[in-house]
């Protein structure tokens, strides 16, 4: 992580400390702290990493699998979501249809 302050990337996470770290937590934004001038400060999760240069070929390796990873992961959540569904309505209907009464 590239600290705001000095450019460095020397930044870790660190433990929070506060009602105001405490809360930031709640909307994923987690504090980091820079090892260079020590400097705190919060990053949303989410965000893009910060690019300091050109990719190496590993970077770029890890940047696809990791990719691949998530694709892969989507793919696997949006199935499982689906057949649920599908298997939700399937025992819907069963309830939900009328029963003809049998004949003797």
């Amino acid at each position: 992580m590239v600290c705001p302050k000095c450019h460095q990337d020397r930044a870790h996470r660190a433990h929070r400390k506060g009602i105001k770290e405490g809360l930031a937590g709640l909307f994923s934004r987690f504090p980091y702290r820079c090892h260079e001038c020590s400097h705190r400060f919060l990053v949303y999760r989410y965000a893009p990493p910060v690019q300091t240069g050109p990719l190496t070929a590993a970077e770029r390796d890890i940047v696809s699998t990791r990719l691949s990873m998530k694709r892969k992961r989507t793919r696997r959540v949006f199935l499982l979501y689906s057949s649920a569904l599908l298997l939700f309505l399937v025992f819907l209907y069963y309830i939900t249809r009328e029963r003809t009464p049998q004949s003797d």
